[in-house]
C-alpha cells in the first residue's frame, strides 16, 4: 500500500513497478496501487448512474465480509464520490461500450487502513476545488478529503489514472 508520505489533497504518487505480466483487470488495480496481499477485492462498473447503487452494494458486502460494520457509512460514502467522479467526469457514455465495465472499483484491508480505489480510462487528474454554495455539484473531493487520512492520484502503466483514499479502520473484533 502507499507509504505514510504520501501526499495528501490529490498530490500524484508515484505507481509502484510492474509485479508480473497479465492482463487482469483485478491484478493490474491491485499493482497500480502497491497491494499484494488477500483482502483485496474489485468491481468493474459500467458508464451509468446504476454503478453507483452497484457500488455502494459491493462496498457494504465487502465491508460486512471483513466485519468493518462501524465504518460502513463513512466508507460507502467515500467509495461513492470517488465512483461519482469517474462516471460524470472520467468515462466515456455507456453506448461507446456498451455492457463493458470502463472503470474499476477496489477495496484493500490491510493493517488498519482501507484504501478505497477507482480507476477509470482519463488522463484528466482530480482536483480540489473551493466549495461554491451556488453550485450544487464540486463537494465530492471535499467529502473524500475530510473522511480519509490521506487521497491522491496515480498514473498506472495503462492509459488513464487511479483516484484513492486511505481510511483508518478498526479491527473487527
Amino acid at each position: 500500500m502507499y507509504a505514510e508520505s504520501t501526499p495528501r489533497h490529490g498530490a500524484a504518487a508515484p505507481a509502484p513497478g510492474p509485479a508480473g505480466g497479465g492482463t487482469d483487470p483485478h491484478e493490474e488495480l491491485a499493482r497500480d496501487l502497491g497491494i499484494g496481499a488477500p483482502g483485496f477485492t474489485t468491481r468493474g462498473l459500467g458508464a451509468d448512474p446504476e454503478s453507483l447503487r452497484e457500488a455502494r452494494a459491493f462496498v457494504r458486502d465487502a465491508l460486512a465480509n471483513w466485519g468493518l460494520h462501524a465504518c460502513a457509512d463513512e466508507i460507502t460514502l467515500v467509495a461513492g464520490e470517488l465512483v461519482s467522479n469517474a462516471v460524470c467526469h472520467g468515462l466515456p457514455p455507456a453506448a461507446q461500450h456498451p455492457g463493458r465495465p470502463a472503470a474499476r472499483l477496489g477495496l484493500a484491508c490491510q493493517d488498519g487502513t482501507l484504501v478505497c480505489a477507482v480507476n477509470d480510462p482519463s488522463p484528466a487528474v482530480p482536483v480540489l476545488r473551493r466549495a461554491d454554495d451556488s453550485v450544487e455539484r464540486g463537494r465530492g473531493l471535499r467529502i473524500i478529503d475530510a473522511l480519509s487520512s490521506s487521497w491522491g492520484w496515480s498514473r498506472p502503466s495503462g492509459a488513464g489514472k487511479t483516484v484513492w483514499a486511505r481510511i483508518p479502520v478498526a479491527p473487527a473484533g
